[in-house]
Parts: C-alpha cells; sequence; structure tokens
C-alpha cells in the first residue's frame, strides 16, 4: 500500500509538471520592438604607417544593427594628413567605393615621435583627429612545429610562432595581425593586442620575448602543407589598443551574459558641430613585417 502511495505521488507530480511546461511553452508568443529607424553615421578608418607602402583610408556610412548588408563606400570632399610639425598635408586620392590612397614618395615620409592629423571634409562638417607615430619593434623569424596533441586545445597539426620582442621601456602598445596565404585574418579571435611583452600592464616583461599566448597563438586551426604565414606588428597608440579591446568585446558579446550592443566609441570628431558623432577610428602606427613562413 505504502509503495502505491509512493508512486501515485510521484505521478501525480509528473503530471504537474508536464502542465507547467505546457503553459509555459504556450507563452512563447513573438514580441515585435520597435527600434526606430537607424541612424546612418560617418564612418572613417585610417590606419597608417611609415613604410613605403600603399596607404589607406575606407570611408563609409554605418547600417542598423539588425541589417546584415555590408556598408556601402561613401565619397566625402577631401581626406589626407597632416604633419604637425611642417604643416606639409598629404592628400589621398579617391578609387571608388570609400577608398582613399596615397603612395609615399619614400620610406618614412610619415616619421617616428611626431604627431599627425587626419583631417577629412564633407560639405559643411570637417571631421580632426590627431595621432603619434610610435617606432616599432623588431622581429626575429617565424617558425611551425608539428604538434601531436594540438596547441592550445586545437587538433594536431602544424602551429605557427612568432619570435619577436617588446622594446625596451615600459608602456608599449601592439597590434599583431596574421597573414594567411597573404589574407589578412580579420575575424574576432584574430584581434590580437599587447601591453609590453603581455596582455595586461606590470612591466614584468619589458624588453622580453612576448609571452607564449601572444607568439604561439596565430590559428583558429592548423597549417596545411603549402599555406604561408606572415605576421605584422604595428606599435600602436594606447588608445587604438584600448579601442581594439573595446572592439573586441562587441564582436564577441554573445552568450547568457552579453550585454546591450553600442557603438564603439571614435577619437574623430566633427569640429564645427561636436554633436555630429562619427564612427571609425585614426591612428599612425610604427609597422614591423616578419619574413613569409612556407609550410613544407
Amino acid at each position: 500500500m505504502k509503495s502505491f502511495i509512493k508512486i501515485f505521488k510521484q505521478s501525480k507530480l509528473l503530471v504537474i509538471a508536464v502542465a507547467m511546461l505546457a503553459s509555459l511553452s504556450a507563452c512563447e508568443d513573438p514580441i515585435e520592438l520597435d527600434l526606430g529607424k537607424p541612424v546612418e553615421q560617418l564612418v572613417i578608418d585610417a590606419v597608417i604607417n611609415q613604410s613605403s607602402d600603399t596607404q589607406y583610408i575606407f570611408v563609409s556610412k554605418s547600417v542598423g544593427y539588425l541589417n546584415n548588408g555590408i556598408p556601402a563606400g561613401y565619397e566625402i570632399d577631401s581626406v589626407g594628413i597632416l604633419d604637425t610639425s611642417t604643416f606639409i598635408f598629404y592628400p589621398f586620392k579617391y578609387s571608388g567605393n570609400g577608398k582613399y590612397f596615397f603612395v609615399p614618395p619614400g620610406a618614412n615620409t610619415f616619421q617616428f615621435d611626431k604627431d599627425y592629423q587626419l583631417i577629412c571634409k564633407d560639405g559643411a562638417n570637417t571631421y580632426v583627429s590627431q595621432s603619434r607615430l610610435n617606432s616599432p619593434t623588431t622581429i626575429d623569424s617565424l617558425t611551425y612545429k608539428y604538434e601531436e596533441s594540438g596547441s592550445f586545445g586545437g587538433n594536431k597539426g602544424n602551429y605557427v610562432t612568432l619570435w619577436s620582442k617588446d622594446k625596451i621601456g615600459t608602456g608599449d602598445f601592439y597590434w599583431l595581425r596574421l597573414y594567411r596565404n597573404d589574407s589578412i585574418q580579420l575575424q574576432a579571435g584574430d584581434i590580437r593586442v599587447a601591453i609590453d611583452n603581455s596582455v595586461s600592464q606590470g612591466g614584468q616583461g619589458d624588453g622580453d620575448l612576448f609571452i607564449i599566448p601572444i607568439r604561439g597563438n596565430f590559428t583558429s586551426r592548423p597549417w596545411n602543407i603549402g599555406e604561408t604565414a606572415r605576421v605584422e606588428i604595428l606599435s600602436i597608440t594606447p588608445e587604438m589598443y584600448f579601442y581594439l579591446n573595446l572592439l573586441t568585446t562587441q564582436l564577441q558579446n554573445t552568450g547568457l551574459f552579453a550585454v546591450p550592443p553600442s557603438n564603439v566609441p571614435s577619437n574623430i570628431i566633427c569640429i564645427n558641430n561636436p554633436d555630429n558623432k562619427v564612427l571609425g577610428f585614426f591612428c599612425m602606427a610604427g609597422k614591423v613585417d616578419s619574413p613569409k613562413l612556407l609550410i613544407k
């Protein structure tokens, strides 16, 4: 009799639980949210280095958060870089789809430890930002090794290691960019930044090799035979370092603890109307490239 009563109670609890789940599922009605009309904002992306390579500035208009389209390029009146010490203005030419370019007459047209201004004009609006060009570090080599047990949680295969040291002196900020088969890797997980030789400030490793998670975590998958790898290190400003961190947070803003998405603040202002907000970032950066590595 006791066994029967126990089974009856368990069955009753199961029926109640199923009924509660059914009632909850019945409440899953779609809710239409009116987010209003998206506000278009000017977007200016300008990362300029000291090399003789062609330099680019990209101008576009922002798209709404729920719009999966690619931002369209946007043409403005003029774009260029001003040397604040000589007052020489380097105009960038328009090549279509929001892309502006400048071919330096030689290496070090833009010089280390000098300040430069980005100046853009669009109708009655003038957009300005300023950045210092910091000198780069050096790269010794790029190597690879076959890891039977994988690396950083990955599958077995070839993994690349960067051999490079932080510059002497604390307070150096870096952006490390990976090229796979001459194609820059731009996914959220590919954004790698460093302070001195580490991922946080402290100065304990000043002038040392970049720590293992920085110098050895250069892949989302093992490298295949025949692929090529190259890494460039940009010596960036502290503001660019924090901008990239915020950008990574927004790009990876998913899951249970995600926060409401928001635009990452820009360092570019509209001088004639500060309330006219612009997106994007301007940074002068000392660049150094690793030799191209062929995986054999």
